[in-house]
């Protein structure tokens, strides 16, 4: 018997069919090439209209003939086995696939594939590094970085399985303004241990919040005194002051003996910026006093962060203190390279780069991929009290991940609103040498994630926490489970929790705002991971009621005429170039869409025959291969989605 294995199904129909348009088309359409066909491939909306579609206008187009010549060249085309039909319709070429021998092609591969089915491995192996969440260490992580983790595990995973070596890396920003605020507040307090039965990042996170508003109270408070007389400037800053007396009055609800000692000693300090920014000069040049108690604060706060990460199945490979780049003169050395060269200027009587030379270079903002008709600012690289600014540090932690991997592609999962600055440490890295560098630096861009009626502020203290969300969760997934008759252990209700929130994470693209809605989050009938890991389930539960594998040489192919099962295995055969087309556009929302379907079709289909009670073996050993199949794309699909699978719920 032949065997006829590859890696994507459907990628392989698609070829075959355009190898075969091309050969009758080759003479009228002078140039093209089958590869250029795959692009007017699509899949009709209605099944009545084939499985694959080509719309000849496009075609004639690009040919440079009419549509009536093109459709008398196809209109006898000679097909292969693996097509059962072809028509000419309103100028589309219509194709149906003969389902027979497509289901052995799948089936071939599947056998010898097993578990991997879907994976397809990339010829060129890259290293890869993907820094992601690299939250500043001031308090738990919050919904927003919940998202950043998720994409950036996903990110790494989807690399993992092409067949790239990944390198996670958590940039820690201990330099910058918030932490040192975090560090005046505690050592205000005078240092105290973290209370027993506290998480060190929801305390710490609480002094934050609590210090930031007394400083800000006591700025306002400056202002008001400066301005005097009546006037709008006035009204404002009262109103800002009111704002502000409200939120310490609600921090104070929390800890009132905590909030009153901030309180009274941040006052006696006639500017506590200037001393906020004094510990951050201290820090930066390596005050031991100071740097003990920053690293303490730092480590503190990053186990309760590691803590939430664990609970997400995310682990780090390196954990990076911004300080030891400072430490190490890598900083020095970039400030150095930087007044060498030729985009070196003083902006405002300090350091910078100016890029306008290098922006003006078309060729170069595409490169780049610099922000289209936006004009990047020079880049200023040092403060005019001597510290250095994030971005400066940043240039020298790229060329960090760079060298250390021997990466040959570097991922920054950051927020959309770093677009700007992240366009300038690309042009910087071009200005200063590191050309090969800039070119492989990505910048994957997310949006935000709002929940109804809460307005977020690290700042004062108003955030929902990751681990909050994943808590109710948890307790939702065991009122929803109780309310259908089923009792959850702790283990099941922690994967469907953690599941949930990874899914509503990923299953919007990137450039779209995550409305998070627990509701749907939970949905065990659509669109959810809920509804996908009780999918996965029910396969299980085929599968091991049958006790035996699949008796391969047993299969009757000729049972997938049956409308249902030829849906399902038409789905099943797409995994692979979902997978591709995925890892190609970098989105998750293309995944997900796709295992929301194939859950659908399964369900229909699992409601509507049986299976194990099939009379016919033939017919049954093809509905196990279905189930089996079924079992392995969905539990592949989640795992590059980081959501754990569950066989029994």
């Amino acid at each position: 018997m032949n065997i006829l294995v590859v890696d994507d199904p459907f990628s392989y129909v698609v070829n075959s069919l355009t190898s075969l348009v091309y050969s009758r088309i080759k003479d009228v359409c002078v140039g093209i090439q089958p590869s250029n066909l795959v692009v007017f491939v699509e899949e009709p909306s209605r099944r009545e209209f084939g499985d694959l579609s080509i719309p000849l206008y496009r075609l004639s187009r690009v040919c440079g003939v009419g549509v009536d010549d093109l459709s008398d060249t196809l209109k006898d085309l000679s097909l292969n086995n693996i097509f059962s039909n072809v028509e000419i319709v309103k100028g589309y070429l219509n194709v149906f696939i003969n389902e027979v021998n497509y289901a052995r092609i799948l089936a071939d591969t599947v056998r010898i594939k097993g578990q991997d089915y879907g994976f397809v491995k990339d010829y060129k192996k890259l290293n890869v590094v993907v820094e992601f969440v690299s939250a500043n260490p001031v308090h738990p992580l919050h919904i927003g970085s919940g998202r950043n983790a998720v994409l950036g595990e996903f990110l790494s995973r989807i690399f993992e399985v092409r067949g790239h070596r990944v390198q996670r890396r958590y940039y820690v920003n201990d330099l910058g303004r918030q932490v040192a605020t975090l560090v005046y507040g505690y050592l205000k307090l005078g240092r105290p241990e973290v209370p027993q039965g506290l998480r060190p990042d929801e305390w710490f996170g609480f002094i934050y919040a609590v210090t930031n508003t007394v400083v800000d109270i006591i700025k306002v408070r400056n202002d008001i005194k400066s301005l005097g007389g009546v006037s709008e400037d006035l009204v404002s800053k009262r109103r800002e002051l009111d704002e502000l007396m409200s939120t310490l009055a609600e921090l104070r609800s929390r800890d009132e003996v905590l909030v009153d000692k901030l309180l009274n000693e941040i006052s006696k300090d006639e500017d506590p910026d200037k001393v906020i920014e004094d510990l951050m000069r201290r820090y930066e040049v390596g005050d031991k006093d100071v740097v003990d108690v920053f690293r303490y604060v730092v480590r503190e706060v990053l186990t309760g962060i590691d803590y939430t990460l664990r609970r997400l199945g995310i682990r780090f490979d390196v954990w990076d203190l911004e300080s030891d780049l400072v430490f190490s003169g890598l900083v020095r050395e970039v400030l150095d390279l930087a007044r060498k060269s030729n985009y070196f200027t003083l902006h405002k009587g300090v350091p910078a780069l100016d890029f306008k030379e290098l922006q003006s270079d078309d060729l170069l903002r595409q490169i780049l991929k610099l922000p289209k008709a936006t004009e990047i600012p020079p880049l200023i690289l040092m403060r005019s009290d001597g510290t250095t600014l994030y971005v400066t540090r940043d240039i020298a932690y790229s060329i960090r991940k760079f060298k250390d991997f021997n990466a040959d592609l570097v991922i920054n999962v950051i927020g959309n609103e770093q677009t700007l600055a992240q366009a300038q440490l690309r042009l910087a890295l071009y200005a200063l040498g590191f050309r090969d560098e800039a070119s492989k630096l990505l910048h994957y861009s997310y949006e935000l994630v709002t929940l109804p009626g809460i307005k977020m502020s690290g700042r004062r203290g108003r955030y929902v926490s990751v681990d909050q969300v994943l808590d109710h969760l948890g307790f939702r997934v065991e009122e929803v489970m109780k309310s259908r008759g089923i009792s959850v252990d702790d283990y099941v209700k922690e994967v469907m929790a953690v599941g949930a929130f990874k899914y509503m994470m990923l299953s919007s693209s990137p450039t779209k705002v995550i409305n998070f809605n627990f509701e749907a989050a939970l949905d065990l009938s659509r669109n959810s991971a809920p509804y996908l890991q009780y999918t996965y389930a029910r396969t299980c539960g085929v599968l091991r009621k049958y006790g035996r594998g699949i008796e391969w040489d047993l299969i009757d192919f000729t049972s997938a005429n049956d409308p249902t099962r030829r849906e399902l295995l038409l789905q099943l055969s797409k995994f692979a170039y979902v997978m591709s087309k995925t890892f190609r556009d970098l989105d998750p929302e293309i995944l997900v869409t796709y295992l929301n379907k194939l859950a659908d079709i399964f369900n229909a289909w699992y409601d509507s025959q049986p299976i194990l009670h099939e009379v016919d073996e033939g017919v049954k050993q093809f509905k196990l291969f279905l189930t089996y199949v079924t079992n392995i794309v969905i539990k592949n699909g989640l795992y590059v989605m980081g959501i754990d699978v569950l066989e029994r719920i």
